[in-house]
């Protein structure tokens, strides 16, 4: 074999070890985009999950069993969450009557082989001509905003939603 003829040889296996590095590289980031994703579809669930067992329930507690035609029935701001004696542990036996029951929420979940995810709620008085800003009085519109944050991740995902009282009579 001569000079030239090595120089080749070299530079092919040069070149060889790039490319497998290359590939190797976008192989490892292709699976770290894929287990991002994969737990934030679980985030995105667990916070879907809250949402929708909160606008299942009544609107307050004073509404679970009468209609109401004003707003100072309603629970005062700064008694919005769980009444006495009511809880989600374990989530199978929930014993919340009214979406405010939710403020305060925290529940931690684990998802084998993925994350530990915590996931917070809170419930204020809204506004309707405002509904990004709280408000410090009773009123019949209420916002939902949960919280998923897990340990693996860098993101939050952050769900609102907006639960209004009407009676038709």
């Amino acid at each position: 074999m001569n000079t030239g003829q090595m120089l080749l040889t070299i530079g092919a296996m040069i070149l060889l070890g790039v490319t497998v590095l290359s590939v190797n590289r976008t192989s490892s980031t292709h699976g770290t985009i894929l287990r991002q994703t994969e737990v934030g579809i679980y985030a995105t669930s667990l916070a879907t999950s809250v949402v929708e067992e909160a606008s299942g329930q009544n609107f307050d507690e004073v509404t679970v069993n009468d209609a109401i035609t004003s707003t100072t029935t309603l629970t005062a701001p700064a008694s919005l969450g769980p009444e006495t004696g009511e809880t989600t542990t374990p989530i199978s036996t929930i014993s919340y009557d009214d979406f405010d029951d939710y403020n305060g929420l925290v529940r931690i979940d684990t998802i084998r082989g993925s994350d530990i995810f915590t996931t917070r709620a809170t419930v204020v008085y809204i506004d309707a001509a405002s509904p990004n800003s709280s408000l410090g009085s009773r009123s019949f519109n209420k916002r939902l905003t949960v919280k998923v944050t897990g340990t693996a991740t860098q993101d939050t995902i952050t769900m609102s939603y907006i639960f209004s009282y009407f009676n038709f009579r």
